[in-house]
């Protein structure tokens, strides 16, 4: 096995490549590879020596990939996992581990996972870094590239990516404690009199709401847009906007404003939590635990929550 071009060229150039290539931009690969941009333009000048192609042309809309690098872009996407798995090895011990685990959710995911993953990570992965990222309409592209390892999300994800029920949940409404209904249940027509707050964040709470309202020919009446369900629970304060969201995330925020919850007046399915992954990593032995971990993590939730 004579392995002449390994021995000429320098392997720690390949992460650096992945990146690029799928970046397109040195600027942004240059930030996730915790480079300046100086040190990134010469990385590409050493790759693009090491393959005798330019790899990246510049155009006028931004940079573009030869020939060569698009293969080499796809052959990247399976080579490096398989190279790190090999230099790991099968065990994963979590005391030495210096992974980077990265999570994207909504803003209750997060706050739910601040609140407990850190303190167990110190005990019993003490060198391992977390990263929560703000939820996007990009996060499972963000998935598929390996930029994110998990994504939490509900009742349903796209092929080709893996998923886990967490738990199941009630959608309800949340109201301002002063309302105009006052302590009167929420029936169908009051729902409908009253302005709500829409989630403006890709979900499917707010798509799930709309489409039980368009079965019997009703529509809602937005009064307020909001990015997150914090936003949305804390909105309702002081007005007579509905909130219409899972129970979970509305008792995180509803603590800190007086609100009240109250059932969804129209039938509908329960949302189901799930955490997705891709399928090039189900056998990860660093992400099968971390992704335990996080299964442990919502248990351990609902069953306080239940209490």
């Amino acid at each position: 096995m004579h392995l002449t071009h390994i021995r000429k060229s320098d392997l720690n150039l390949l992460p650096a490549l992945a990146v690029l290539l799928e970046e397109r931009s040195i600027s942004k690969a240059a930030a996730r590879h915790h480079l300046s941009q100086p040190a990134m333009s010469r990385v590409l000048q050493r790759l693009r020596e090491t393959f005798g192609d330019e790899l990246l042309i510049r155009t006028a809309n931004g940079y573009e990939l030869t020939a060569r690098a698009r293969r080499l872009e796809q052959e990247l996407k399976q080579l490096l996992p398989e190279l790190d798995r090999m230099l790991r090895g099968e065990v994963f011990n979590p005391l030495t581990a210096e992974d980077n685990f990265r999570v994207c959710g909504t803003d209750s995911a997060s706050m739910l996972i601040a609140s407990r993953l850190p303190a167990r990570l110190k005990t019993i992965a003490p060198l391992a870094q977390l990263e929560l990222v703000a939820w996007h309409d990009k996060a499972f592209e963000d998935l598929s590239h390996g930029r994110v390892d998990v994504v939490l999300w509900a009742n349903q994800v796209p092929a080709p990516f893996l998923f886990r029920e967490l738990f199941e949940d009630d959608i309800i409404c949340v109201l301002c404690e002063r309302h105009p209904i006052g302590n009167r249940p929420l029936t169908k027509e009051a729902y409908l009199r009253y302005p709500h707050v829409q989630l403006t964040l890709f979900n499917p709470w707010g798509s799930t709401v709309d489409r039980v309202l368009a079965t019997s020919r009703q529509q809602r009446r937005i009064g307020l847009r909001v990015p997150y369900f914090g936003a949305a629970v804390l909105a309702v304060g002081g007005t007579d906007l509905i909130a219409t969201l899972p129970r979970r995330p509305a008792e995180i925020y509803a603590r800190s404003t007086r609100v009240r919850i109250t059932p969804f007046p129209f039938k509908v399915a329960r949302a189901r939590y799930l955490i997705a992954w891709h399928p090039s990593t189900n056998d990860e032995p660093a992400l099968v635990w971390f992704r335990e971990q996080l299964f442990k993590v919502f248990t351990e939730f609902q069953l306080s929550a239940g209490r």
